[in-house]
């Protein structure tokens, strides 16, 4: 069976699933490098790829690349909440917390290698970074399909915009 059509049948009738739910038809899935190669997305408007391979009302995937040394924006994922897979490389997630005046303060990350899951709760601001030596690819599956994403900025990222 095709990537896209096992992803469909293993997404398409979940009507309210939890991290643990998503993560378990990632896990279905037995995702390996070749499988998703022929999708990975190569940057064009963002410092990295991004496919959509699935979504519905409830249930959004996504296919990220990060080529080395890229990163994304530090940014939220609205009212959704969710998982992410690493099928090749090793990602760097950085955890921001909202200060004050509304910039955002690293205050901790962590490492997820090839075959590990990266959880995203409701109103985590995080930044994706590859620091590695070879490309990042990750899976994503968010509940319900994102929307209403922000991007936020650091106090030092806002005084290289004023300066």
């Amino acid at each position: 069976m095709k990537l896209l059509e096992s992803i469909e049948q293993a997404f398409r009738n979940m009507t309210d699933p939890s991290p643990y739910d998503l993560r378990q038809a990632i896990q279905q899935l037995e995702l390996k490098e070749e499988e998703v190669s022929s999708y990975v997305a190569e940057p064009s408007y963002l410092p990295y790829g991004r496919k959509v391979l699935f979504q519905s009302e409830v249930v959004e995937v996504i296919l990220i690349h990060l080529p080395v040394g890229r990163e994304t924006m530090i940014h939220d994922h609205g009212a959704s909440r969710g998982c992410a897979y690493v099928v090749e490389g090793e990602l760097t997630n950085k955890i921001y917390e909202l200060g004050a005046e509304g910039y955002v303060d690293e205050s901790g990350e962590s490492v997820v290698k090839q075959g590990q899951f990266l959880y995203a709760p409701e109103g985590m601001i995080h930044q994706m970074c590859n620091t590695g030596t070879r490309r990042v690819v990750s899976v994503h599956a968010y509940t319900p399909a994102m929307s209403n994403t922000k991007v936020y900025h650091t106090y030092e990222q806002v005084l290289d915009y004023v300066i």
